[in-house]
């Protein structure tokens, strides 16, 4: 069982993102899921552990974000990012613009399992 907690669910997505981290150039990834505390971003060579600081920088919805992430988990697909503080603008935006229905939650316990 994943050890991960998850406070929003997940939708999918298909959106270019600059990864900044320390002195290192920015690196192009895409997100794949959003919500709002977080994204999972594709991403090929890179290896950032756990609690790494970065910074995302995307445009969308008629603008540009900067947001401040931490990485929470990697591996050999992408890295699972949490927003250090909840972009609620960022996702309902996102969702309106793919003009997407909520998931249903279905909470069990203390583990929340999201489905489309």
């Amino acid at each position: 069982m994943n050890d991960e907690r998850r406070y929003g669910a997940r939708h999918r997505i298909d959106l270019p993102v600059y990864i900044r981290y320390g002195r290192r150039p920015f690196l192009g990834a895409v997100a794949r899921d959003v919500s709002i505390g977080g994204m999972f971003l594709s991403v090929q060579s890179l290896t950032l552990p756990t609690g790494t600081p970065i910074e995302l920088e995307l445009s969308s919805l008629g603008r540009d974000w900067l947001i401040p992430a931490v990485v929470m988990h990697g591996d050999n697909t992408g890295i699972g990012v949490m927003f250090r503080e909840p972009q609620a603008e960022l996702f309902r935006g996102l969702m309106q613009a793919a003009d997407m229905r909520p998931p249903i939650v279905v909470t069990t316990g203390t583990d929340a399992d999201c489905r489309p």
